[in-house]
């Protein structure tokens, strides 16, 4: 009796002494921010996460002494289940650290040990990895957080498996991107591109151009990388539009000859680099946002992109445009049209004419045979995910943004490099999360029409089919709406999903889910 009572207060004690930290899972998709609320308004140390085999999966959480805690680290866990172990080098922990603020700043991984002040609060977030050949089930395990070596407080972890195979999405998607003039650096920052998610790459400054002479190997050097890293989708080559900011300087306007012949003779010498990789389809973009010249970058754009199509019929082409006038005289002689939301130009020419949205979407289609893309819509998680796949619906096939890595890490920068090391912005994160819903949203949608051809109509089908399509009603037809209007996604009175979900998993990770839920379904009634 004496023993256990001795024991009881020592447990006591224990309880009493964790106690003093104060640990709770976060959304990742909140302001990461010292004033962040525990995910769903409750404090909770457990994290529960689903995901499917080859997939990243992210939480995050706020950890806060009230008390000083010397020497704290924190270490990722092994995570076992019923298919074995995912092992603690897949749980990977990393702090929100300031670079450029907001969903621009960066996620680090843990170096030595460091004290925390009492009162003081540190946001972090770990990623698990879901290996391949993972089985399907729970898996659990903990990250704990140490002092001293001694433990005080642990984020548990139970993360489901699904059984669920997801394909890559059938669009382009990717950032800007600078040559970082080392193969072995360009390898490592693909891969990094890969890992994220993305299906396309648009190099834009530091590549070469041959205009002083006829060197077009560093062009020929990428697209080999681009290939090897696994890009599928054609490469969106943003340099030439160099030729026409700065490259050509001095050669006239685009109606001079001397111009003409200097410009055609470079982009032939591009193309025919292009010719010597034939498994890459390559799509070039002649044109940077000429409305911010008003009127006459208008003028000047249309006439370049008919010269093109004129002189160059063999290269297809683009332009980075920003603006209803400029998509409207470019676009009728390009393959892709590549545009923001627009805005009025300095000469207000454009009266207040948006772009991202259905019905310019429909004029477009109705006035050219261009191909529309997105360029600088924004990154993050709805953006690159379920908004980017409504605006599919209407004809959109592909997304570029700005921008992977800018100069010397600056501003506007997705992440943060050193060498080889890579430190990704939370945004970019997101991004990896957006196209991951798009990954599901296209799995269910598959399945769907597969079984619809199949003749197998059956309540599953149908069940599916309507939360495809009250997903797709629940988001708004208008960037603007989201961007200018205060428009949230879902918005109040969303009723596909669970209410109880969205406190567990987050809004969006509980469209997810209802959308696995979906995919599961269609298993579950070809076991009966």
């Amino acid at each position: 009796m004496r023993y256990a009572l001795v024991a009881a207060v020592l447990l006591g004690f224990a309880a009493a002494a964790r106690a003093q930290v104060d640990l709770y899972v976060t959304d990742y998709l909140e302001p990461q921010e010292k004033a962040i609320k525990p995910l769903g308004g409750k404090p909770s140390s457990e994290a529960r996460l689903f995901a499917a085999p080859g997939e990243y999966e992210p939480v995050s959480f706020a950890l806060r002494p009230r008390e000083r805690l010397p020497k704290v680290m924190i270490a990722g866990g092994d995570l076992k289940g019923p298919g074995g172990t995912i092992p603690a080098a897949n749980v990977r922990v990393r702090s929100v650290e300031g670079y450029h603020g907001g969903g621009a700043d960066i996620l680090m991984d843990l170096g030595r040990p460091w004290d925390m002040a009492a009162w003081s609060k540190e946001l972090f977030w770990v990623t698990v990895r879901v290996p391949a050949d993972a089985k399907p089930g729970t898996y659990r395990g903990a990250c704990p957080v140490t002092s001293d070596s001694k433990e005080v407080a642990r984020l548990d972890l139970a993360l489901e498996v699904l059984p669920i195979r997801l394909a890559e999405p059938p669009w382009a998607l990717g950032f800007n991107y600078s040559s970082p003039k080392d193969a072995e650096v360009l390898r490592v920052q693909l891969a990094d591109m890969r890992e994220h998610g993305m299906t396309v790459v648009a190099p834009l400054y530091d590549f070469g151009l041959p205009i002083a002479d006829d060197d077009t190997s560093e062009l020929g050097a990428f697209i080999e990388a681009y290939r090897a890293a696994g890009f599928r989708q054609p490469l969106y080559f943003a340099t030439p539009m160099n030729l026409t900011l700065t490259g050509l300087t001095g050669y006239g306007s685009v109606d001079s000859k001397r111009f003409q012949q200097k410009y055609i003779a470079v982009m032939r010498t591009l193309w025919a680099e292009t010719q010597r990789h034939p498994q890459v389809p390559v799509l070039f973009s002649i044109g940077d946002e000429f409305t911010n010249q008003g009127t006459k970058g208008v003028e000047f754009a249309g006439r370049l992109a008919r010269l093109t199509w004129e002189e160059l019929p063999e290269i297809a082409t683009t332009s980075d445009m920003n603006g209803y006038k400029e998509v409207l005289a470019m676009a009728p002689y390009l393959n892709v049209a590549t545009f923001n939301n627009g805005w009025d130009g300095i000469d207000r020419h454009n009266e207040g004419r948006r772009l991202v949205n259905k019905a310019f979407l429909a004029e477009l289609r109705e006035k050219t045979g261009a191909i529309p893309w997105f360029v600088n819509t924004g990154s993050g998680r709805f953006p690159f995910g379920l908004f980017f796949w409504k605006m599919a619906r209407y004809g959109v096939r592909g997304k570029v943004e700005w921008y992977w890595r800018l100069g010397d890490n600056e501003k506007g920068s997705l992440v943060r490099t050193e060498g080889k090391t890579i430190w990704p912005t939370l945004d970019y994160e997101r991004s990896r999360e957006g196209i991951d819903d798009l990954r599901y949203l296209c799995a269910l949608e598959t399945l769907i029409a597969r079984s619809r051809t199949a003749g197998k109509d059956s309540k599953e089908v149908a069940a599916a089919a309507a939360l495809v399509e009250k997903i797709a009603d629940g988001i708004l037809d208008d960037w603007t709406a989201y961007t200018e209007g205060g428009e949230v996604f879902p918005a109040d009175g969303f009723d596909a999903v669970d209410a109880a979900k969205v406190r567990d998993l987050g809004s969006l990770n509980a469209v997810r889910r209802a959308v696995a839920d979906a995919i599961l379904a269609f298993d579950a009634a070809k076991g009966n």
